[in-house]
């Protein structure tokens, strides 16, 4: 079996360096980038198994990011866990109404990560 890709969108380089860690210790392939315009760039050039995003980024949002697949037929079913720091019940309402399947709170533990990241390929 061909090993899963995961995009990891969020422009703080520690936290990609540390999922990307946590992921590729787990068989993953990973690619990382820090903003919204390089992760619809990196959409455009392969095809992703899964997405993780960050909302709070320079620019444009993570919740733009959302939208922005859930709108293009050729991406609309990669799953999205939104992972980030805004933890109001009405900022995680809106994460999931903009199109992510899982939500987890900063900061994440190796096993919630990993558990969220099979439990969202796995649906």
């Amino acid at each position: 079996m061909a090993q899963q890709k995961i995009l990891v969108v969020d422009d703080e380089v520690s936290v990609t360096e540390l999922f990307r860690m946590m992921l590729e210790m787990e068989g993953y392939r990973v690619r990382v980038v820090h903003d919204v315009q390089s992760a619809k760039s990196a959409l455009a050039e392969e095809p992703f198994d899964l997405m993780l995003v960050d909302i709070m980024m320079p620019e444009a949002t993570g919740l733009e990011l959302c939208r922005y697949v859930r709108a293009e037929p050729f991406l609309a079913n990669i799953p999205i866990v939104v992972v980030s720091a805004r933890s109001q019940l009405s900022e995680v309402h809106e994460g999931l109404e903009a199109g992510a399947d899982m939500y987890l709170l900063k900061p994440v533990s190796k096993g919630e990560l990993i558990e969220a990241v099979q439990q969202a390929l796995a649906e």
